[in-house]
C-alpha cells in the first residue's frame, strides 16, 4: 500500500505523522518497491521491518495500475530544486546506461495505482527474520508469533506462498541489533 493509504487507515487509530513530506512530490499515493533485499545488502536488520515480500517481476507487466517508473535518486534526498531528470530515469536508454543493481537509490515505483498493489499471483515467497528473542510478558518467541500472524493474514487474503526463515550472510549484525533493542523488536514483531 502507498503511504497515503497506510496513513488513512492508521489515522483512524492515531494522528498521522509522516516522516517525509513526499506528498509534495506527487508520490504520496504511489507504491515503492526495492529492487534488492535490503537486509541482505546492508548485512543488518532493516528499518522497514522483519518481513520481505519477494515479488515476481511479471507484476510489472501484469498489474494494469498505471505507469511503472524507476527512481534515479532516493526521494528522501529530493528537495524543491531537484530536477525531474535527477529524480527519475527518463528513458529506456537512461535506465540501461545508469541503473545499478544493488543501488539503494533505484526503486521501482508503481505510479497512479490507487494506493494498492495487487500482489495476488505475483508473490513468490515471504522471508521472515528470526531475532531469536521472546516476548517478556508471555515468553513466546517473536518468530513464531509473526509466522502465525503472517499465515493467518495470507489465508484471509487468499495467498498461498512459502514463508521462509531468513538465512543471514556471514557477518550480518541483525541479531545484535535485535538483542540490544536498537531495532525495537517489540514494535517490529507485535501489533
Amino acid at each position: 500500500m502507498s503511504r497515503e493509504t497506510i496513513e488513512k487507515l492508521s489515522s483512524q487509530k492515531r494522528s498521522p505523522k509522516p516522516s517525509h513530506n513526499s506528498n509534495n512530490y506527487s508520490i504520496w499515493n504511489d507504491i515503492f518497491t526495492d529492487s534488492i533485499d535490503l537486509h541482505k545488502q546492508a548485512n543488518s536488520v532493516h528499518n522497514y521491518g522483519p518481513v520481505l515480500l519477494e515479488l515476481d517481476t511479471e507484476i510489472i507487466k501484469n498489474t494494469y495500475t498505471g505507469k511503472v517508473w524507476v527512481t534515479k535518486s532516493n526521494p528522501t534526498t529530493w528537495d524543491t530544486n531537484t530536477s525531474h531528470e535527477r529524480k527519475w530515469f527518463v528513458s529506456v536508454n537512461d535506465l540501461e546506461d545508469s541503473f545499478h543493481y544493488g543501488s539503494l537509490d533505484h526503486m521501482i515505483v508503481f505510479r497512479h495505482c490507487g494506493g494498492k498493489l495487487p500482489i495476488l499471483g505475483h508473490l513468490n515467497r515471504v522471508v521472515l527474520d528470526d531475532p531469536r528473542l521472546q516476548t517478556e510478558r508471555y515468553r513466546i518467541d517473536y518468530f513464531s508469533m509473526a509466522f502465525g500472524a503472517l499465515m493467518l493474514a495470507m489465508k484471509e487474503g487468499g495467498l498461498e506462498v512459502p514463508i521462509e526463515k531468513r538465512t543471514c550472510n556471514q557477518g550480518c549484525s541483525c541479531l545484535d541489533s535485535y538483542r540490544n533493542g536498537k531495532s525495537e523488536p517489540e514494535k517490529m514483531f507485535t501489533l
